[in-house]
C-alpha cells in the first residue's frame, strides 16, 4: 500500500513537474534582479510567448496521436510574410497589392489550413514517416519564403491586421504608471482553454488518445485513425496560420526569417509539459505550463542580460530535461504495467528479481 503511494506521488510528481520548474524560475529571476517580480514585467511574459503557445497546441495535437509536424515554424513565416507583402505598400517592402486587412486575414488563414491538408494528405494516404516529412517541408517552405520576393521585410500593415497580436483591451495604472492588457494574452489564453476542452470532452479528443496510445487497438475498436491524424495536421496548419498573423500584427512587420529556429522552443514546451513522445499521453494545461516555463526564462534571462551563450546553455538544457523526463514517464509506466500484468498470475507475484 505505502509503494502504491508512492508511486501515486512519483507519477504525479512527474506529470506536473513543469508548474516546480516556474515555481523555481520565479523565485530565482525575482531574486536575481528586483525588475522581475513587477505586475508589468509578469503581465508582459506571456504575450511575449503567444506565438509560440499557438504552434505548442498545434505541436500537442500532433503529438498525441504519436506524430509531428516540424513544419511548423516555416508555416509561420510563409503566412506572417505573404500577409505582410500583401498589404504593405512596394516603397516598404510589399507587393504593391496593399489589400484590405480583412481579405488578408482570410487569405493567410487559408494557407495555413491547405498546408495542414498537404500535409495530412501526405502523412495519412501516402503514409510517408511524419518526423522526415515535416523536417523536408520546413525546408522547402522557407525556401518558398525567400523566393518569393527580393525584399528582405514588409512593415506597417496597420492597426485592424496588428489587432489580434498588438492591441490592448484596456488600461491600468500601477505605480502610476499605465499598464496594457493585452489582446493577445487574453487570446491565448482562450486557445489553450478550447484545445483542453477538445482533448478532454470531445469523441475527436479520445480518439486522438486512443490513436496515440494504440492505433492497432484504436482502429479494431472502430476509430478512423487516418481521419483523425489528417485533422490534427489541418488543426496545426491553421494554428501556424494563426501564429503567422499575431506575430506579424504584434512587430507591425514581417521578414524572411521569421520563425526560424522556433522548433526547439516548441518541442521543449510540449515535452516539458507533459506530452509524451511515446503519443497518447499528457494534457493541454500541462503544455500551457510549458509555453509559461520559456517565457519566464526568456523574459528572466533578458532583465538580467544573460550572454547569448548562457542562453543558448539554458535552452539546450531545457530541451535535455524535457527529454528525460518524458523517458523517465514512459519508462515508469511500461514498469508499472509490467507489473500489473505479472501480478495477475502466480508466477509473476511468486517471481521477486525483477525488483518491482
Amino acid at each position: 500500500m505505502q509503494k502504491s503511494l508512492i508511486n501515486k506521488i512519483l507519477l504525479l510528481l512527474l506529470d506536473n513537474m513543469v508548474w516546480l520548474l516556474c515555481l523555481i524560475s520565479i523565485i530565482a529571476f525575482s531574486l536575481l534582479s528586483e525588475r522581475f517580480f513587477t505586475p508589468t514585467t509578469l503581465l508582459s511574459i506571456i504575450p511575449r510567448v503567444t506565438t509560440i503557445g499557438l504552434l505548442v497546441i498545434g505541436q500537442s495535437f500532433a503529438m498525441l496521436t504519436g506524430h509531428f509536424d516540424l513544419s511548423a515554424e516555416s508555416v509561420v513565416g510563409l503566412c506572417a510574410f505573404v500577409g505582410a507583402l500583401l498589404i504593405a505598400t512596394p516603397e516598404l517592402g510589399g507587393w504593391g497589392t496593399m489589400l484590405p486587412a480583412a481579405p488578408v486575414i482570410v487569405i493567410v488563414l487559408a494557407m495555413g489550413l491547405v498546408i495542414g491538408v498537404v500535409n495530412g494528405f501526405m502523412v495519412t494516404k501516402l503514409r510517408i514517416n511524419s518526423l522526415v516529412y515535416t523536417i523536408a517541408m520546413l525546408i522547402l517552405l522557407r525556401g518558398i519564403l525567400y523566393v518569393i520576393s527580393s525584399s528582405t521585410s514588409a512593415s506597417q500593415l496597420g492597426d485592424t491586421f496588428g489587432w489580434l497580436g498588438g492591441g490592448t483591451l484596456f488600461t491600468f495604472m500601477v505605480d502610476g504608471k499605465p499598464i496594457g492588457f493585452q489582446v493577445s494574452l487574453i487570446f491565448m489564453v482562450l486557445a489553450f482553454a478550447v484545445a483542453f476542452l477538445i482533448t478532454r470532452y470531445t469523441q475527436f479528443g479520445r480518439n486522438m488518445y486512443a490513436v496515440g496510445s494504440n492505433r492497432e487497438a484504436a482502429e479494431s475498436s472502430g476509430i478512423r485513425s487516418e481521419r483523425v491524424v489528417f485533422f490534427v495536421y489541418v488543426i496545426s496548419g491553421l494554428c501556424s496560420a494563426l501564429a503567422g498573423w499575431l506575430i506579424a500584427g504584434r512587430m507591425d512587420s514581417a521578414t524572411m526569417g521569421l520563425g526560424a529556429g522556433w522548433i526547439f522552443p516548441i518541442q521543449a514546451a510540449v515535452i516539458i509539459g507533459g506530452i509524451s513522445l511515446a503519443g497518447g499521453r499528457g494534457n493541454l494545461i500541462g503544455a500551457m505550463g510549458g509555453v509559461l516555463l520559456w517565457g519566464i526564462l526568456e523574459t528572466g534571462l533578458f532583465i538580467i542580460m544573460a550572454s547569448p551563450w548562457t542562453v543558448d546553455a539554458i535552452r539546450g538544457g531545457l530541451l535535455l530535461l524535457a527529454i528525460l523526463l518524458d523517458a523517465s514517464k514512459v519508462h515508469y509506466m511500461q514498469r508499472r504495467a509490467l507489473h500489473e500484468k505479472l501480478g495477475k498470475s502466480p508466477i509473476g507475484v511468486s517471481d521477486t528479481s525483477l525488483g518491482f
